[in-house]
């Protein structure tokens, strides 16, 4: 059994809200070819390529064929730009990642291997025999870094941000780079931000109303800070989200509260990872106004939103945005009377 705080400390970009975490993964090749399989090529003269990261810079001789997509969520944006990768980092928290719907089409059937979780399997990654490696979602320490860089040219985060911090636009503008697919990354993150604006546009009332992503159950409360990738969903919507979460945070993407800080779950809209009935159980939450009102979207985190929150990436975004709305804009309408269709 893994608690909340130890889930939160080891899983940023990942669900964050149970008492377990599936480990574990799929020993089988990859049912699809190296990582060029897709609908499109590297651009005609993009290599050598150089990109930078927290650990200096990386450079990519030439288009790499197999390709190790190791954090948490880092094999979206590789497929999002038409590479299917040959290894995976493991997505913990109890959904079945590997059925997530807006992935299957950019995955043609592929199965890649699973080569890291919570610890990384350097054998396995070699394994795989990548021409690239990706760590980006990883909380990649240096020494790491070190050693698989000796398997292959390897990309970790921006230091300009905490660990797991790094904006889903930045990231997949990243990716692209290093596959040589800058068009490709270009246009995957301009189609979802018109989404974004979209959205907003045929929601006036998400512009500055206040918004929080928060947790709850038997093991604690608490919320993600305003440089968690799934906060700033809500920030991207227009949503404010409040600035004593990231006090509270300091350098680390969430905050465990205390009961005293109960009422900064009190906001125009709640996204919460947990079960309804566990979380208000808790006399001081269920006392809040924004359980007595209606505004809080539960996130049972095996779910699909959870998990496409999670991801937080332009194919996870592009679902959300496309199926989730009207849960959203329902809970934060402001009127009690609207029934809120909780997502399974």
């Amino acid at each position: 059994m893994i608690t909340l705080k130890r889930l939160a400390a080891l899983m940023a970009a990942v669900l964050l809200a149970v008492a377990f975490a599936a480990c574990g993964g799929d020993d089988s090749d990859s049912s699809t070819g190296g990582a060029n399989s897709g609908p499109a090529a590297a651009e005609t003269g993009s290599f050598p390529v150089t990109v930078e990261h927290k650990y200096g810079s990386t450079t990519i001789d030439a288009a790499p064929e197999r390709v190790v997509a190791l954090g948490y969520t880092d094999q979206d944006p590789v497929l999002a730009v038409g590479v299917v990768p040959v290894g995976v980092g493991d997505f913990l928290g109890g959904y079945d990642w590997r059925k997530r719907p807006w992935a299957q089409d950019a995955l043609k059937g592929a199965v890649p291997k699973v080569v890291g979780g919570q610890e990384i399997n350097f054998e396995a990654v070699a394994a795989a025999r990548p021409n690239l490696i990706f760590a980006i979602n990883a909380g990649l320490k240096k020494a790491d870094y070190e050693r698989l860089s000796k398997i292959a040219p390897t990309v970790a985060q921006s230091g300009d941000y905490i660990d797991f911090g790094m904006p889903w636009d930045e990231q997949q503008a990243l990716v692209g780079k290093a596959l040589g697919r800058d068009a490709q990354a270009k246009k995957a993150i301009d189609d979802v931000k018109a989404k974004f604006a979209k959205v907003a546009e045929e929601n006036p009332t998400f512009k500055g109303a206040s918004a929080i992503l928060g947790y709850g159950g038997p093991d604690g409360y608490g919320a993600y800070a305003t440089q968690d990738t799934r906060s700033r969903f809500l920030t991207d919507l227009g949503f404010e989200v409040p600035k004593e979460i990231d006090a509270l945070a300091k350098d680390a993407f969430y905050a465990q509260f205390s009961q005293e800080q109960f009422r900064l779950l009190d906001q125009d809209l709640v996204l919460m990872y947990g079960d309804e009935d566990e979380i208000t159980k808790n006399a001081v939450v269920g006392r809040l106004d924004a359980v007595k009102e209606g505004r809080i979207v539960y996130l049972p985190v095996a779910g699909e939103f959870a998990a496409a929150l999670g991801f937080a990436s332009t194919l996870s975004l592009t679902w959300i945005l496309d199926n989730q709305v009207e849960t959203l804009a329902a809970a934060a309408d402001g009127d009690p009377a609207t029934k809120v269709t909780q997502p399974e």
